[in-house]
């Protein structure tokens, strides 16, 4: 039976359609928002569904949001999304809390053999069989009044979301990985997943850490004054300063106004306010002790050969992993993951911990001691275990890897 749909504007409705879902112990939840003209995304509906209702809420008209607080925080509903994280952050903007408890369907299709990053509608049409029209991705949710269609695709984002959930959970459960999730689901429901750290934001401008320790302290300076002076004024971040301008200014420190015209990019922004602070800013960190000032990046040799295969041979084990297990790749592991382990790490990565220890990180590990192999059969990648022949305890066929690879640091 299909879920009867409404659209809430009036105060009293909302209250009342929340007060009906909250029994129903199991919650769609979905927004739309507009976010590139401020800092803070403009909230701009809400879709709630279960699998008797859905609906779309106008937050612009009904104002008050606390009932659906009420709904969110209450530990008895489970929020069923899809991809929520942005979903959750702009509740954390508004509330300081995160919603819990949740489960995100795109991350249960991850673990079901779909891609990491599965569409709603791709996740809707494998599990339920059902078609899902797209169209509105990029709408001006801000503007009113929505179209008929504009809110057919946002109550289409929450009318599937609690039978999806049950489809999920059965298959997880019979495939023996329902455990699985729960440890992939519990950062979204973490308040530090949405709190970002101003002192470690410049680590996300690519190519900081082509960066020494004295231009990451002005990079990381400029980035921490843009955070505040962007929240402050609810501007994109990069009408402050764009992520270009601030690697440039790290590394050509100007130290008056006249150097700072010369950055590319901020002719137009030097004078007032925002160049006096970036100057500040520039200063502080040039002033700083060497002890305060950020740590390197790890160091990491590029362009061995020897290395580079390591790399590259644990990824084809991933892959083919991958596809005898059903599980996309990116959440088995990633390149960084890869590096690290080739450079003999073996603290802190997710591969080497909890279910993906027993579903690769041994073999991995394996692979890197020489005690597994991989062969081509029948055109795909296969693992086989290394038979002991020689003397020394090693198939001749296959010496193995070596524990200190050439040109690298070993531990």
């Amino acid at each position: 039976m299909e879920p009867k749909e409404r659209v809430v504007t009036d105060p009293a409705e909302f209250r009342d359609l929340v007060a009906g879902m909250r029994t129903s112990g199991k919650v769609g939840f979905d927004t739309e928002f507009v976010g590139e003209r401020t800092y803070f995304p403009r909230l701009c509906l809400i879709q709630l569904g279960t699998k008797t209702a859905a609906a779309a809420v106008d937050p612009l008209a009904v104002g008050d949001l606390s009932p659906l607080d009420d709904l969110l925080y209450d530990a008895s509903v489970l929020k069923v999304v899809h991809a929520g994280w942005q979903d959750l952050k702009i509740m954390h903007q508004r509330t300081g809390r995160v919603p819990s408890p949740v489960f995100d369907t795109q991350v249960a299709a991850a673990l079901l053999g779909m891609p990491a990053q599965a569409a709603y509608s791709s996740v809707v049409r494998e599990i339920l069989g059902i078609e899902v029209k797209k169209g509105h991705s990029y709408s001006d949710w801000s503007a009113r009044p929505l179209s008929p269609s504009q809110l057919a695709y946002a109550l289409d984002d929450v009318r599937y979301l609690p039978s999806l959930h049950d489809r999920m959970v059965e298959r997880l459960d019979r495939e023996g990985r329902l455990s699985w999730i729960e440890p992939e689901i519990a950062a979204l429901s973490s308040p530090a997943s949405y709190e970002a750290d101003p002192d470690r934001e410049y680590r996300r401008v690519k190519g900081w850490a082509s960066l020494d320790r004295r231009r990451l302290a002005v990079l990381r300076a400029l980035i921490a004054w843009r955070e505040g002076e962007a929240r402050q004024r609810d501007i994109p971040r990069r009408r402050v300063l764009a992520d270009e301008s601030a690697l440039a200014i790290a590394r050509s420190r100007p130290a008056d106004e006249e150097a700072l015209r010369r950055v590319r990019g901020l002719e137009w922004k030097i004078g007032g306010g925002s160049s006096t602070a970036v100057l500040a800013a520039v200063r502080g960190a040039l002033a700083l002790p060497e002890d305060r000032l950020p740590e390197a990046p790890p160091s990491r040799p590029r362009g061995n050969g020897d290395r580079g295969s390591v790399v590259g041979l644990l990824g084809a084990l991933v892959r083919s992993r991958s596809r005898v297990h059903r599980v996309a790749p990116e959440v088995l592991t990633n390149a960084d993951e890869l590096e690290r382990l080739a450079d003999g790490e073996r603290e802190g990565l997710a591969v080497l911990s909890g279910w993906r220890l027993g579903l690769l990180g041994k073999e991995l590990l394996a692979l890197l001691d020489g005690r597994l192999s991989l062969v081509i059969h029948k055109g795909e990648v296969v693992v086989e275990e290394r038979s002991v022949t020689a003397r020394d305890g090693t198939d001749p066929r296959h010496p193995p890897l070596p524990r200190s690879i050439p040109g690298r640091n070993s531990r």
